[in-house]
């Protein structure tokens, strides 16, 4: 099964290639960088006056606020303890070095262009894999590979689709259900199939927090998607069916939802 990879540059996202490199035949990558907005001050101000206009200023204000709060405060403690405890474990217990790989690559703003698009069907994949992406996948992109464009989605859908799902399932308070969803891509955003579904083990909610959550997740889930691909190439793979279940689409948070969020879990522990 040839397979692309479609994702952020980052070790993580590195380790999940290498995980697929054995078990499917890597055919290339494409390193998609939608959110190139935070990059620039001007970028950050347009991107901020869009969302202006379509939540309102206060609440572009409160994302504002967390987004530099992480950066400052909690994003590098995320990232190291990722790397401690499964990406460094990951490598050491594989014996192997991302540097090691070798792939056709190319790198995008925009999944949907006419360059990714002529890329894709140069190397011909099977499948795709898709996480970390901001872009809506278009038809004309999930029509090239022959199982269709399957995303890794860091939280338990139809309830938790959209953004950062774990900090959503962690504010609501929903401890149980810090999950992951393999699906298949249609018109809905985060509402294609879902093959793989599962949750996230060994969660200390004294220490991780939800961006180490998400990815860890997401890392839960390989061996399960590993068994999936076996049926997928068979022709034996089977959709899950979850009844009762309501669907719940979120956007990104802000420090007012973040400083709620951390007093729940505080109170929670306190148990």
């Amino acid at each position: 099964m040839r397979s692309v990879f479609i994702g952020s540059k980052n070790e993580f996202d590195e380790l999940v290639v290498d995980w697929l490199s054995q078990n499917t035949e890597i055919a290339g990558v494409v390193w998609s960088d939608s959110a190139t907005w935070r990059k620039t001050w001007k970028g950050r101000i347009q991107y901020g006056l869009k969302r202006a206009k379509k939540y309102g200023f206060l609440k572009v204000i409160d994302e504002l606020f967390l987004f530099f709060y992480v950066k400052k405060k909690v994003a590098v403690k995320e990232l190291g303890l990722l790397k401690r405890e499964v990406i460094r474990p990951y490598w050491k217990s594989n014996g192997r070095k991302f540097e090691d790989l070798k792939f056709k690559e190319m790198s995008s703003d925009n999944v949907n262009k006419k360059e990714v698009i002529d890329f894709l069907n140069e190397v011909k994949p099977d499948i795709i894999f898709a996480m970390c992406v901001n872009d809506f996948f278009g038809k004309k992109i999930r029509a090239i590979p022959k199982y269709g464009v399957f995303l890794w989605h860091e939280g338990l859908t139809p309830e938790y689709k959209g953004l950062y799902s774990p900090f959503w399932t962690l504010y609501n308070g929903e401890y149980d259900k810090l999950a992951y969803t393999f699906l298949r891509m249609n018109d809905d955003i985060d509402g294609g199939e879902v093959f793989v579904q599962g949750f996230a083990k060994d969660i200390d909610l004294t220490k991780h927090n939800y961006s180490f959550i998400g990815h860890k997740a997401i890392y839960d889930s390989l061996d399960e998607v590993g068994s999936f691909l076996k049926l997928l190439e068979s022709g034996n793979e089977k959709r899950l069916e979850r009844k009762n279940t309501k669907a719940g689409y979120y956007t990104y948070p802000g420090l007012s939802h973040y400083l709620k969020m951390r007093k729940r879990i505080k109170k929670h522990l306190a148990k």
